[in-house]
């Protein structure tokens, strides 16, 4: 299901150098995997989190925990590569592919199944608010995100409003959020943009602007906080 924004919000101009950009991100990494990892849940501290990506091991946590650092260290290197390569098309047929491929990535250890729609139906804490069903997302995948892509007058536009459609319709059983994020990222990068990072710091406004977006559908105030506070440019 798709979701109603009135404001419009421009690319940069001129764009990043891409590979300035990604070499950039790639010192900064530890903090973004830290953001991604603790919007979760997880507990690894920035410094843990830091000394982890250094091959150093950590002791008193879950074997879990530092798998999830892990799978979004992995899913960020993944990212990187689609960059590199320089090839390529953001149409369904290819976002389907990555899509499913962030998805397997991320959540490979937390849900029955990744890499794949789900099956099932899911629910959403927190809302009253029920993702479509199962038989629905090929559906809405397919039919949607050419609309999206269309309506979308910038790249910047396009990597929010595909970050908040993956988290509306809710594709997977776990990770969509980290999945779509990825994804978002993946658009801002390829295009010179800057990247999506939402800090740890500002976990419980993100989550009640998510909320409300969900009960709502409507995407004006969580956009523009996205804008405002989690766009980062280099």
């Amino acid at each position: 299901m798709l979701f109603n924004r009135s404001k419009s919000y421009d690319d940069i101009i001129p764009a990043l150098d891409v590979k300035k950009l990604i070499m950039l991100v790639k010192k900064l990494l530890p903090d973004v995997v830290f953001n991604m990892a603790s919007l979760e849940g997880n507990p690894f501290t920035y410094p843990e989190v830091q000394t982890l990506l250094d091959g150093i091991t950590i002791g008193g946590h879950k074997v879990s925990d530092e798998q999830q650092i892990f799978s979004i260290r992995n899913a960020w290197n993944y990212l990187f590569d689609l960059v590199y390569k320089n090839d390529l098309s953001l149409d369904t047929s290819s976002l389907y592919s990555i899509f499913n491929k962030f998805n397997n990535i991320v959540a490979k250890d937390e849900a029955l199944i990744s890499g794949i729609f789900r099956t099932g139906q899911v629910r959403i804490a927190g809302t009253d608010f029920i993702p479509p069903r199962a038989e629905e997302l090929e559906s809405i995948f397919k039919n949607e995100l050419p609309q999206l892509i269309e309506r979308c007058k910038s790249k910047t536009e396009l990597a929010f409003e595909i970050f908040l459609w993956g988290a509306l319709n809710q594709f997977y059983y776990d990770g969509n959020k980290r999945t779509s994020r990825l994804v978002s990222n993946m658009i801002l990068i390829l295009n010179g943009q800057g990247i999506f990072n939402i800090k740890a710091k500002d976990r419980l406004q993100f989550n009640t602007l998510m909320l409300e977006f969900y009960n709502t559908r409507k995407a004006d105030n969580i956009f523009e906080f996205l804008h405002s506070n989690c766009l980062e440019i280099y």
